[in-house]
């Protein structure tokens, strides 16, 4: 790899580790206060990044019960948590498929430049 190559994927890295850490903080907040039904509803957590509270209701995590309450659906989340685990790893076979490719093509290159 490259040093072009290297600092995306570290990019890509990081900023995965990052939407998860903002994730979890937000589910955490339910978590912590109980929030797990209409009648326990409460606000959003302060400074809630905008696209990371809409893909939670997007797979239903959080429940919008209206004038700004929300809940966390425990299923849901268990749910959200395991898709993402699943498509965390097809990323990580996808990319040594991809790696495997390269080397290989590398090695023929290089038998090629050596005859």
């Amino acid at each position: 790899m490259n040093a072009a190559t290297n600092a995306a994927a570290n990019i890509a890295a990081n900023a995965a580790i990052n939407a998860a850490r903002v994730r979890n903080r937000v589910v955490e907040h339910f978590q912590k206060a109980g929030a797990l039904t209409a009648d326990t509803a409460i606000a959003l957590p302060p400074k809630s990044p905008r696209h990371t509270v809409d893909a939670l209701i997007k797979h239903k995590v959080i429940v919008p019960v209206g004038e700004g309450l929300f809940y966390l659906d425990l299923e849901a989340n268990a749910r959200s948590n395991r898709d993402q685990a699943k498509a965390g790893i097809a990323v990580v076979i996808g990319l040594v498929v991809v790696l495997a490719i390269v080397i290989g093509a590398l090695a023929i290159a290089r038998q090629f430049a050596v005859s």
